[in-house]
């Protein structure tokens, strides 16, 4: 299912990405309900295209990093600074309005 988002799926990669590009970057780990109602919303999908390097991983495949990060459960969306500090911790689900208002906290 595309959502509009263009999701990167390797971490590494990305936080090479966002280094070299000078982009924060939002690490997702991955809900099926921010997937059907929340990223499918054009503003939503065009704010994290536009303004992040964006990254979705599915935690169970992931542990190394739910672990290292301190995520209690999914969804839980981190970003980071182009340097890799994170800035804003977005925990649960939120619908599209809301979310919004929850990335723009970071900056």
């Amino acid at each position: 299912m595309s959502d509009g988002v263009r999701w990167r799926d390797d971490y590494d990669a990305a936080v090479a990405e966002a280094k070299k590009e000078n982009r924060p970057l939002i690490l997702e780990f991955y809900c099926h309900r921010l997937v059907r109602e929340t990223h499918p919303d054009p503003a939503v999908a065009a704010a994290l295209n536009d303004r992040f390097i964006p990254v979705r991983l599915e935690g169970r495949n992931h542990m190394d990093l739910v672990q290292k990060m301190g995520v209690r459960g999914a969804p839980t969306t981190i970003i980071f600074s182009p340097d890799g500090q994170e800035v804003h911790r977005i925990i649960g689900f939120h619908p599209p309005a809301e979310y919004l208002q929850e990335v723009a906290k970071a900056g």
